[in-house]
């Protein structure tokens, strides 16, 4: 029986992972070069507190099974003009260097969030706007 309640913790921590680092995008953009999307994406409603944040979702057409996501951020700071060179590729705010596979975050007034060890599985560094 004790055993039970850090069981089912876990696997509702589990479940919402799965859906937040699955769920469908609010927007969804093509790079200049056509090899990468860039999408952002909105924790749903039901994540209560977090229902504020999203993250930026990009896939590599070359590799379409593979998807870098940033950490998550406050959802008023979602811009989604778009911008690549030969290193980077990103949206206002957010750089993902090609070569590296890691982002750049430069979200004004930044707040780390615990969620971000669950949520972004790539690396980035914040850096001063």
């Amino acid at each position: 029986m004790i055993l039970l309640l850090p069981v089912s913790f876990l696997i509702s921590l589990w479940g919402a992972v799965h859906v937040a680092t699955t769920q469908g995008v609010q927007y969804s953009y093509a790079s200049p070069s056509g090899q990468f999307i860039i999408q952002n994406v909105l924790l749903l409603p039901w994540f209560g507190t977090w229902c504020d944040l999203a993250y930026i979702r990009v896939i590599d057409t070359y590799t379409p099974d593979s998807s870098f996501r940033t950490p998550l951020y406050s959802k008023y700071y979602t811009d989604m003009r778009m911008h690549e060179d030969d290193r980077v590729v990103g949206v206002i705010w957010f750089d993902f260097d090609k070569q590296q596979q890691s982002f750049s975050v430069g979200v004004p007034d930044w707040k780390d969030s615990w969620m971000n060890v669950f949520i972004s599985n790539t690396p980035y560094q914040v850096v001063e706007n």
